[in-house]
């Protein structure tokens, strides 16, 4: 157990004068048993992908720590605070998977178990998660398993780092100490939100920090790519959220949400922590949050028609040239099996394409079978149903030359996500006279031009690139591109809020009721 000390520390800054300061008590860590652990899943509730216990990346112990300890994860800076902790650290797990429909219930037990068996035999726990994450029966999947933990070990100090699209809830909130988010979006900040998430853990330990932590829900939905950190509207927010906490507040985070979660709480949120001060912890939280509201036209985005902007492609002189397949990138659930883009480019006329991936194990496997260099005709793509679109995909007949069959191995070396390991499985390169198309068994969002580098395929030497993105391909590929160009065809990953069916979402809210949000 901890060692105790008697303390007579001083109020943080932002403590206000009303709030009397009180006498705490010390947990030093010459034996504390601290528990870290990774816990991620966005969920896409419209997504036709499953989420089973098999399509989790899981590690244990030193295996995991070697897996993130230096990566741009947010568990890579909760292990590096940690250590400075002296601490007695254990991984009970770490696992990931990407977004895709909600967690299978035996998935989210098996996982939910594992953390509350760490409980029982930890002092504190640091997680990286998500906080947008629905599990079968659980709307609020990761309230529900802090909920499990707290359950095991009352009042247990818990410290999370989560991503910036979570939905966060009050069952969340009342379960855990300390969460600050991302800052970042494209999110090139996870490693330091993971260290911000573990000294302000240590503060609390320390009894330097007694937190209070209000949630402050507004009643929209942001587009996503309208929340790009380094431009306004999202950019006006951070600095508000950052102007908070320079007046003494330890914490103050805005959550954009993500917005193809089905969800009763899915919506922006604020969350601001302060010093013991209810009072003061909300009213930033409403500033803030009025703020967002103040702003909610300038957070939609306007949709242009595929043709239009495929044409707009084709007009740009120099290249590369990128078209972002936004509602079908799997970093926000799609299936990535979406030709409609590529047909597009092609019926326009576009030459010297490079394409993909597109996921089809089954085209994959019809080229392997065939061998390099042989000549296929095949259907790709367009195989996996969704029901929550209104026209389902369909496949492509294309003819071209197996030029390449290869894993899909690499680790990320870009500055997002750095370190991460893909495996997109079997993959195979068609060559057709206008575009060269990578297809695979697994999913991958475009981080890094390695996806096509390590199949031979030079990026900079193509006319367009055809890739499933959203904002996170920025960092990686447009210091190499001449322009990006976002495209909105069909897919589960849709922009086009108004043509999904909504069952759980609380309404009003905006841009969906704009007449009475």
């Amino acid at each position: 157990m901890f060692g105790r000390a008697a303390c007579t520390c001083q109020p943080r800054p932002g403590l206000s004068s009303g709030a009397a300061p009180r006498q705490c008590t010390v947990m030093t860590t010459n034996s504390l048993r601290l528990s870290v652990a990774m816990f991620k899943h966005e969920t896409n509730t419209f997504s036709p992908v499953p989420t089973r216990w098999e399509d989790f990346t899981i590690h244990h112990g030193e295996e995991a720590r070697a897996m993130y300890r230096h990566s741009g994860y947010s568990l890579s800076g909760l292990l590096e605070e940690a250590e400075k902790w002296d601490a007695r650290i254990t991984i009970p797990i770490a696992a990931r998977a990407l977004p895709s429909a909600p967690v299978a219930r035996e998935a989210f037990e098996r996982l939910s178990e594992i953390l509350c068996a760490a409980a029982r035999d930890c002092d504190a726990m640091l997680l990286d998660l998500h906080g947008a994450m629905v599990a079968e029966g659980f709307q609020d999947g990761e309230g529900e398993m802090l909920r499990r933990i707290r359950s095991v070990r009352p009042g247990l100090p818990i410290g999370a780092a989560l991503d910036s699209h979570g939905n966060i809830t009050q069952l969340f909130v009342d379960n855990c100490t300390v969460m600050p988010g991302y800052r970042t979006y494209p999110h090139t900040d996870m490693p330091e939100t993971g260290r911000m998430a573990a000294r302000m853990l240590r503060e609390v330990l320390d009894g330097r920090l007694d937190p209070v932590t209000v949630l402050h829900r507004v009643p929209m939905l942001p587009d996503m790519v309208r929340g790009l950190s380094s431009q306004p509207p999202m950019s006006v927010l951070i600095e508000a959220a950052a102007a908070e906490e320079a007046r003494g507040l330890p914490c103050c985070t805005v959550f954009t949400g993500f917005p193809l979660a089905d969800t009763e709480d899915t919506a922006l949120t604020v969350l601001a922590t302060a010093h013991r001060d209810r009072a003061q912890a909300e009213a930033a939280a409403k500033r803030v949050g009025d703020l967002a509201w103040s702003l909610r036209d300038e957070f939609v985005q306007k949709l242009e028609p595929l043709d239009s902007a495929v044409a707009r492609a084709s007009e740009i002189q120099d290249g590369p040239v990128i078209l972002a397949d936004m509602s079908d990138n799997c970093h926000s659930g799609g299936s990535m099996d979406s030709m409609a883009v590529i047909a597009e480019a092609l019926h326009q006329g576009l030459d010297g394409i490079l394409a993909g991936p597109i996921r089809d194990p089954a085209a994959v496997a019809q080229m392997v079978a065939a061998g390099i260099g042989a000549t296929v005709t095949i259907d790709i793509g367009g195989k996996l149903h969704a029901p929550a679109l209104k026209e389902q995909l369909r496949p492509m007949r294309l003819t071209g030359v197996v030029k390449t069959l290869s894993m899909g191995k690499f680790r990320v070396e870009g500055p997002i996500f750095t370190g991460m390991p893909v495996d997109l499985g079997r993959c195979a390169v068609l060559e057709t006279p206008k575009m060269t198309l990578l297809v695979s068994e697994g999913r991958v969002e475009a981080l890094d031009p390695l996806q096509y580098r390590i199949f031979g395929l030079e990026p900079t030497r193509f006319r367009y690139i055809i890739l499933k993105a959203k904002t996170n391909h920025r960092p990686g590929f447009l210091p190499l591109a001449a322009a990006n160009i976002d495209c909105h065809g069909p897919g589960v990953a849709t922009l086009d809020l108004h043509s999904l069916e909504w069952r759980n979402l609380r309404r009003p809210i905006f841009p969906l009721d704009r007449s009475n949000a």
